[in-house]
């Protein structure tokens, strides 16, 4: 029987980390054998590692329940551009071809561009061309896509795009039900091993274990709308999608029903929105007001950060590991830094960048993001209310950031490089946008009062990573031989090299007695063989299951704004100039000040609050005199 571990500083009502029906449903689903070599018998002695999984490999990569009766449905607003191009086709193949996906999915595009759909499906090749990859895999995918032109706020093009995916959608049913296109099966999902679902996934299983979809079945069908357009043209999208055309009938807003040749299907439809939702508290809640013909339930606002495998894994961190829950709090904790740094400048985007800058792309959205995980307390369960509520109150119980905690910066030509207002696409020659950022914020509660929260992202920085960093108090009243070590830290690296370690003393071998600080570390890339899942691939898969946990509420998006826009007025306002830094450094110089103001050497450097990381030495042990 599972335990309860009271969380420090919490002396509520003790819920489990994890559902333990959940857990017990789970482990019924695989083979007798394998559940005794799974299940650790806790008086063992083994020092084994990885033997309390069960699932198989291939559902780690995604262990959020899709229905196997989904009939998926794909829609593209923005088909032609780069986030299309880049992101959203390679990983809708990347879904299709692991069989994440059904293989009867369809895929429609939409843009101002005229082309056919033919035209198309050569932009699609493009975007998923991989020479080590089978060529049939593609031209099938292909031919699963589809393109329909037109203005983004003429309703009449919006229903001409209904209309043409109800035609096809229409098709596939026929086509299910004559037993045509293949469905998504269990051995699919758990990697083609016979074992069975997951238990989240017994809705759509009939007792006699037949597939729902066949004659006489309601499969179910989700319709997945990504704007993959500026936000300014959401609200026409949404509108001109709601908006029955004459003779229509009254378009529901939660769900539609499709007619078919057969029993009609129940249609979910769900919106993808993409960053920037607003620039500060005023024009984000105009953009919540504009979408309001969408529900809550069905609008998933994305934030790609919150789909990187080390940042959901910060909840297990946390919550799985006594260890951790003890000591999370103001009482051992100095200080935490998120960290975001590029080695590069802005790319060709000065058009988007310069109208928000750093603050308002990385750290209003990202960083905040990351900070609510590290901060907020256990939640009931992991659905996505529960999930979403306790973030919620971290951005509520943090403060407004002020201008004597916030270092800007922007970068100046260097080693060869262009400084950014030297950049063709910006062309404000004047402009005071901030391409660095560090902030500190302060959230008022028991936990983490008196602990500073450090946010610092970059461009042009001197390299590429993103990371979370957990400082923590000396150790009090310690013995004088051990004065001059250094404190521990935690720290997750998100990207690149996903890396957990943890920064301890230890005496180095030999007859001495030298301390040094250590890492005691998880390299991800050599302990794992499986690749990690793009953050795209598993927030795409929990929009078709309807899993918004790792998507960002319309509430925390309020109170993010709310810390920074006062701040941001002021910049804008008092035309404040950001500090030079010189392309290819750590960035601006006030920047280590604001850091040794609470008590750091520097940002994410490895050295400890004002402690020297060298390691110090005794006199060695002299052997005795014969």
């Amino acid at each position: 029987m599972q335990r309860r571990v009271p969380q420090a500083g919490n002396t509520g009502s003790g819920h489990l980390p994890f559902s333990a029906a959940w857990a017990a449903q789970a482990r019924a689903q695989v083979n007798k054998d394998n559940n005794q070599r799974q299940v650790a018998d806790d008086n063992s002695d083994s020092d084994e590692e990885g033997t309390g999984s069960i699932f198989s490999d291939e559902s780690r990569a995604f262990d959020t329940p899709v229905p196997r009766n989904l009939l998926a449905t794909i829609v593209i607003f923005g088909a032609d551009g780069d986030l299309s191009h880049k992101k959203i086709l390679p990983t809708l193949f990347n879904l299709w071809r692991r069989k994440l996906l059904c293989r009867d999915v369809l895929i429609f595009g939409y843009a101002r561009a005229e082309m056919s759909s033919e035209d198309f499906r050569k932009i699609v090749f493009k975007a998923i061309y991989n020479p080590s990859q089978p060529q049939g895999e593609r031209k099938d995918f292909l031919q699963r896509c589809h393109y329909q032109g037109g203005q983004f706020n003429d309703p009449a093009c919006l229903a001409a795009l209904r209309t043409g995916i109800a035609r096809e959608e229409a098709i596939r049913i026929q086509q299910r039900r004559k037993g045509g296109a293949g469905y998504l099966r269990p051995s699919d999902l758990l990697g083609g091993k016979g074992l069975q679902p997951s238990p989240l996934r017994q809705e759509s299983i009939d007792d006699d274990g037949d597939e729902l979809g066949e004659e006489g079945r309601k499969p179910e069908q989700v319709r997945m709308y990504y704007m993959a357009v500026p936000p300014f043209l959401y609200a026409d999208i949404a509108n001109g999608l709601r908006t029955p055309q004459e003779g229509e009938a009254e378009r529901p807003l939660e769900a539609t029903k499709v007619s078919t040749l057969g029993a009609p299907v129940k249609t979910t439809e769900r919106f993808v929105l993409e960053k920037p939702f607003g620039r500060d508290t005023a024009s984000c809640n105009v953009l919540v007001r504009q979408m309001s013909v969408l529900s809550e339930e069905e609008t998933f606002r994305i934030d790609h950060y919150l789909g990187k495998e080390l940042v959901m894994n910060l909840l297990v961190l946390r919550f799985a590991n006594v260890a951790f829950q003890a000591i999370w709090n103001r009482h051992y904790i100095k200080n935490v830094q998120v960290i975001f740094k590029e080695d590069f400048g802005i790319a060709g985007r000065g058009g988007y960048f310069d109208e928000y800058g750093m603050i308002r792309d990385v750290m209003q959205n990202h960083l905040i993001q990351v900070m609510a995980l590290v901060a907020m307390e256990q939640p009931l369960s992991f659905d996505a209310h529960h999930i979403r509520a306790e973030k919620l109150k971290v951005l509520q119980s943090c403060a407004p950031l002020r201008m004597d905690d916030l270092v800007i910066g922007q970068y100046v030509s260097a080693n060869g490089k262009l400084g950014y207002l030297e950049e063709p696409t910006v062309k404000n020659k004047n402009s005071n946008t901030e391409t660095f950022a560090a902030a500190v914020l302060h959230v008022h509660n028991p936990r983490w009062d008196g602990v500073p929260f450090v946010l610092k992202a970059g461009k042009a920085l001197t390299d590429r990573k993103a990371e979370v960093r957990i400082q923590f108090h000396r150790v009090p009243g310690v013995v004088s031989a051990l004065a001059n070590c250094s404190a521990n830290e935690l720290v997750v690296r998100l990207q690149p090299e996903e890396t957990i370690y943890w920064k301890v003393q230890n005496k180095v071998p030999g007859l001495g007695f030298e301390v040094q600080q250590m890492r005691m570390d998880l390299m991800y890339a050599s302990r794992y063989e499986k690749k990690l899942p793009e953050a795209y691939e598993r927030l795409l898969l929990e929009v078709l299951a309807g899993n918004q946990s790792n998507f960002v509420s319309a509430a925390e998006l309020d109170a993010s704004w709310r810390i920074f826009t006062p701040i941001l007025h002021h910049l804008a306002e008092q035309r404040i100039k950001p500090e030079p830094y010189a392309y290819g450094t750590r960035g601006p110089v006030a920047a280590d000040a604001l850091a040794h103001r609470y008590g750091m050497t520097k940002f994410g450097g490895g050295i400890h609050p004002c402690v020297n990381d060298t390691p110090f030495k005794m006199a060695p042990v002299r052997a005795p005199s014969q």
